[in-house]
């Protein structure tokens, strides 16, 4: 091949490799682009919902259970009021990509306001006012009453929830969500019988109750389903110091049970307080 043949081929093989290297330059750049656009879809199909009390119990298991959720991508907002020591939750948080742990004293003010701030405009698709107490059983037995103690049960147990409801309503009107608040058959005046004691926590469920309604109407018109459920027996460290000693079902179970009345729960729904086996509790 004499050289002006061998300068016209490697003239015909550069062009070639120069529209090859196009080719796939365009095929990446497409690549980049559909990831981007799945990203951006992802970002945008993302639920949003805020756990209180998410450092241990069965506010634990609520983030745990949404943030490996299948049924939708949950972006999980826990908050308790020492993220530093809940080192369960962030154990979770580092295993999860979607927990973000938040400091809240849902008695304080200040922690409140500084919430809203934060998350000014976003839209919360679910608020789980998990967060509760049960008070030492000795102060709320006749004879003994700490109405010191009444004051804080009462505090984190009625006032708080409906204070941290009050304060993200717009952000859940936003999304149509809902909102959600745990309650207790303890709270029942039919299920009364003849178990003694607990004065200050049966009165706090009950007057949670009394206030769910009330919000239900309220916020129902804009969109908002307002929730009562309760967890059932479960293991918890609240559980135990109550002194009930019958069979209990795991955290886990009770958040994955709940989770399901929440899911299915519609704004046509009359908000009464519901068992997490689906059994209405009569109040």
């Amino acid at each position: 091949m004499n050289t002006n043949s061998e300068s016209i081929v490697a003239r015909r093989l550069a062009g070639a490799l120069a529209v090859l290297s196009a080719v796939v330059a365009m095929q990446f750049a497409a690549a980049d682009e559909h990831a981007a656009q799945e990203s951006v879809a992802a970002a945008d199909s993302a639920k949003t919902v805020l756990i209180t009390g998410s450092n241990r119990g069965i506010g634990l298991a609520f983030a745990r259970h949404y943030a490996g959720a299948s049924d939708a991508n949950w972006r999980v907002i826990a908050t308790c009021r020492r993220p530093g020591q809940a080192e369960a939750l962030k154990a979770l948080a580092a295993e999860r990509g979607n927990i973000e742990i938040v400091m809240l004293d849902v008695t304080r003010e200040d922690h409140i306001l500084s919430l809203v701030e934060r998350y000014a405009g976003q839209p919360i698709d679910l608020l789980i006012n998990n967060a509760a107490i049960l008070g030492p059983p000795p102060d709320q037995s006749l004879g003994g009453l700490d109405y010191g103690q009444f004051e804080q049960t009462m505090a984190v147990n009625v006032y708080a929830p409906l204070r941290v409801s009050e304060a993200l309503a717009d952000n859940v009107a936003a999304a149509g969500g809902k909102i959600v608040a745990l309650t207790s058959g303890l709270g029942s005046m039919q299920l009364m019988g003849r178990m003694r004691g607990l004065y200050f926590y049966r009165m706090s469920k009950s007057a949670l109750n009394m206030g769910w309604r009330a919000l239900r109407s309220d916020l129902q018109p804009r969109g908002v389903t307002v929730l009562l459920v309760a967890p059932g027996q479960v293991d918890t460290r609240m559980l135990r110091a109550s002194g009930f000693r019958g069979e209990a079902m795991t955290t886990d179970d009770s958040a994955a049970g709940m989770a399901k009345i929440i899911a299915d729960a519609t704004i046509e729904d009359p908000g009464l307080p519901i068992n997490v086996d689906g059994w209405i509790i009569p109040w």
